[in-house]
């Protein structure tokens, strides 16, 4: 929760509006919103105006959704609080967070933490839940607390959607990206955790079940060996691909993983160049987003209002291109921020919502600061179509004079959409 310095917050600004452009509204899971340090860092009134597109449902909401056992935020925020949840994003060491969870643990009672909700209020439970433990200190427990309140508050006036919990679809994650063969796996102790993994022994309720897995790729990675821990990776990546892809699948939406292998990716990527619809965004498109004032964003957003519609509705190229044309006309080259490593993104649409925007999921990694900012595991493999069904469409972010995928040596998305697409913009 700490502040962010300027060119942090436009980076962080930009994708959340990218993640917009690229599915209309955003999907957040619970622990997402309510653990998430891009959430703890940014308050719902300010992004009301920096985020929503007054031109395309008047602004008067964020075009952000989030998911709720029984669509009850402030309800699934104590849940967490009174059953040893493990927030993972607060501003402290590792261990400290581990001691919270413990804590909490030790002193959880649903019960009582349920009874007291009518009477206290939500900020209030959960700034006593949090205090009983004494892990956290007065200012910075206070902070969560209000960070807290301000989106719960959000979502009381409707300011965000709340929709109720669905089950993980792990059946069509699995028919689109199956776990990895025992021989993509080196070590035997990989080989042992794969086999744990698929034979539904880490399954809670008939679910797979993460943390399960998380713990048993631990002795993986303290283990010096090597292999082991290549393993431990790969079949972590591999697994939280899996898990945000069955929600996402459940849930509606367009899937976005973020990748550091952009070698790995342009080169998979330059293979399908001739059959590969290419749209050319300007360089660094993210941060010329997020460096828009509120004011910039809405002139943007009101006159690229028609070609969002045609590109959220129909997925229209040609829309989508004007967008990224526009985009190049209205900002200039931002200024260097010192980094060059930039993840990449790809998007999996699954099904159009019940409201026929689908909208854009944010997983693990899914943001320019990725696990730093949403506190949950980066995935990090690529894996283009799923059998060939799908098409792939880059969005690629190229120097000037540069006209092939193949000569591209900078920021490209892959945007992977079933059937639908059959032309090159």
């Amino acid at each position: 929760m700490e502040r962010l310095t300027a060119f942090k917050r436009a980076e962080l600004l930009g994708r959340l509006r990218w993640e917009v452009i690229q599915g209309g509204s955003l999907f957040l899971t619970y622990p997402q919103l309510l653990d998430g340090a891009v959430f703890a860092v940014l308050r719902p009134a300010a992004l009301l105006d920096e985020l929503a597109i007054r031109a395309i449902g008047g602004g008067a909401v964020l075009p952000i959704r989030v998911n709720s056992r029984n669509a009850n935020l402030a309800a699934q925020l104590i849940a967490m609080l009174s059953t040893g949840f493990l927030f993972s994003s607060l501003p402290i060491p590792d261990e400290q967070c581990l001691r919270l969870q413990q804590e909490l643990a030790v002193h959880a009672d649903v019960e009582a933490a349920a009874a007291s909700l009518a009477a206290e209020g939500p900020v209030g439970v959960a700034d006593q839940l949090l205090a009983v433990t004494g892990v956290l200190d007065t200012p910075l427990r206070r902070r969560t607390v209000a960070r807290w309140g301000d989106w719960l508050e959000a979502a009381e006036r409707g300011l965000l959607e709340v929709s109720a919990l669905a089950p993980a679809d792990y059946a069509t994650a699995y028919a689109l990206r199956p776990p990895p063969r025992p021989e993509e796996v080196a070590s035997h102790e990989g080989r042992a955790v794969l086999a744990a993994w698929t034979s539904g022994e880490f399954d809670v309720n008939g679910l797979p079940n993460r943390s399960r897995l998380y713990e048993s790729l631990d002795p993986l990675l303290r283990s010096g060996d090597p292999l082991a821990q290549t393993d431990a990776k790969t079949l972590r990546e591999s697994f939280d691909e899996t898990y945000y892809r069955a929600i996402a699948a459940s849930e509606g939406c367009l899937l976005g993983l973020a990748s550091p292998r952009r070698g790995i990716r342009r080169r998979e990527a330059a293979t399908l160049v001739d059959q590969t619809p290419v749209v050319i965004y300007p360089t660094r498109f993210e941060l010329r987003l997020g460096l828009m004032s509120g004011e910039q964003w809405q002139r943007y957003t009101d006159e690229a209002a028609d070609a969002l519609t045609s590109w959220w509705h129909r997925r229209d190229l040609t829309a989508l291109q004007e967008v990224g044309d526009l985009l190049a006309a209205r900002t200039k080259e931002p200024p260097s921020g010192g980094v060059d490593e930039v993840p990449v993104t790809r998007l999996q649409r699954f099904t159009q919502s019940a409201r026929g925007v689908t909208a854009q999921m944010v997983a693990g990694g899914g943001m320019s600061l990725a696990t730093s900012l949403l506190g949950e595991g980066t995935p990090g493999v690529f894996a283009a179509g799923a059998g060939g069904a799908l098409a792939p469409v880059v969005v690629a972010a190229v120097a000037a004079g540069v006209t092939r995928l193949t000569d591209f040596r900078g920021r490209y998305d892959v945007i992977e959409v079933p059937g639908v697409l059959g032309r090159r913009a």
